[in-house]
């Protein structure tokens, strides 16, 4: 019965999300349900991978543990858990602990369903991305919008790692959110507020990053005069410093030093050291940003395959990096235009803040696999967002319809010289 619930309430959030323009268009409308189905099917082959594959458990039977007990209270309307600090995860509200609330809801709602759980953890994952198609489709004229929504939608990593109890999925809803803010008339701040907002409960660090991409595009934007650039760069001088001081406070860091760095980095290594994924030990601080991109961008390299995890991860970033590619014109164009569009400047920017940090401070294979997953749709937006077909296809439209037009007033003058 639950898992019945929970594919209704996936397909009805689906068809919610639908917009008109999908509908009309066959090849739209056909991946966006193929997109529905994958949802189905990598629930599925998450919990088969949780019990047969995964050498040991995963992160979500723990956050289950949890959740249970959250579930229990608010089954009698007892919603205690949100501020009784001493039955916080590690004393915090956010962070770990924040995904135990929309997990202990899935439970009731599907009546303590496994499989239903994980799918509706995968319908926020899915209504994040369509989010951030929508957005992207708003911001970007020639934009190939069959092929984006298809690497979207069934990309493996993207429905796969996030059918499941995680912070994950709501890392996509909240950045499909903020992206919906982001537009080169107008900025949305109730949406950039609200979509900060999530990925800030689920994932602090996801969400300072965010904001220091957000940032960027105050301060790159050649339509400034020097006076106002000078003024905003001022300012975010200033966020910078105080977010500086905040995260030293949050981190037990003295001073944003290398030696301080090297020590946090250390800390933070030893906490993912576990399972088969892990990679070399690496430290130095700043001097380990060239190996820690490579990390998250390229490995595992080919021969690092140990398993079905380390072989599945390698096959994807390889795509990827195949994709970009083969689409590097559209890319190239994509850097090129980077300080006249907002959303390509808050891509840029975050992606590579992101990857810069998820590579001084991880060193597992399956943790890199699953948080490199969110740069993903921005790696397929840079890849179909100026597309030569599309451009030609809309030249091709503007010259018949003004060839048309041209048409029309003839046959009037004509019909005006016979009435004289």
């Amino acid at each position: 019965m639950g898992a019945i619930i929970a594919i209704l309430l996936l397909v009805g959030l689906a068809q919610w999300l639908k917009s008109s323009y999908i509908v009309k268009q066959p090849k739209l409308n056909k991946r966006y349900n193929w997109g529905v189905f994958f949802r189905i099917v990598g629930t599925i082959g998450y919990i088969v991978y949780a019990r047969f594959f995964s050498g040991g458990g995963v992160d979500a039977w723990i956050y289950d543990n949890y959740a249970a007990a959250y579930a229990e209270y608010f089954r009698d309307f007892d919603f205690s858990p949100f501020y009784v600090e001493s039955m916080w995860r590690n004393g915090q509200l956010f962070y770990t602990n924040f995904v135990a609330y929309p997990a202990a809801f899935f439970m009731i709602f599907t009546f303590d369903n496994e499989f239903g759980i994980y799918l509706l953890f995968s319908a926020v994952c899915f209504a994040g991305l369509i989010l951030m198609f929508k957005a992207f489709r708003k911001n970007y004229f020639f934009l190939d919008q069959a092929n984006l929504l298809f690497w979207i939608l069934l990309f493996p990593a993207l429905w796969f790692w996030t059918s499941t109890i995680g912070k994950d999925s709501f890392m996509f809803l909240g950045m499909g959110v903020v992206c919906m803010g982001i537009t080169n008339k107008k900025l949305n701040y109730i949406y950039i507020m609200i979509g900060l907002a999530i990925l800030y409960a689920f994932r602090p660090p996801t969400a300072y990053v965010a904001v220091l991409a957000l940032g960027s595009f105050f301060i790159l934007n050649l339509k400034d005069s020097w006076l106002l650039r000078i003024f905003k760069i001022s300012a975010g001088l200033v966020i910078i410093i105080f977010l500086a001081n905040y995260l030293s406070d949050q981190w037990g860091v003295e001073e944003f030093s290398n030696e301080e760095l090297t020590e946090l980095q250390s800390g933070t290594l030893r906490n993912n050291e576990y399972g088969t994924g892990v990679l070399d030990e690496k430290s130095g601080g700043i001097g380990s940003i060239p190996q820690g991109i490579v990390d998250v961008l390229a490995r595992p390299f080919l021969w690092e395959i140990r398993n079905i995890l380390t072989f599945a991860s390698a096959i994807e970033i390889n795509a990827v990096l195949f994709l970009l590619f083969w689409k590097r014109k559209s890319v190239v164009r994509f850097v090129k235009d980077s300080l006249t569009n907002r959303l390509s400047t808050f891509t840029l920017a975050f992606v590579f803040i992101y990857v810069v940090t998820v590579g001084l401070f991880e060193n597992n294979i399956g943790l890199i696999a699953r948080h490199r997953a969110i740069i993903f749709p921005f790696l397929f937006l840079m890849a179909f967002a100026y597309d030569e077909k599309v451009k030609r296809a809309y030249q091709k439209f503007m010259w018949q319809s003004r060839m048309k037009m041209q048409e029309q007033i003839k046959t009037k003058e004509k019909v005006e010289q016979r009435n004289l």
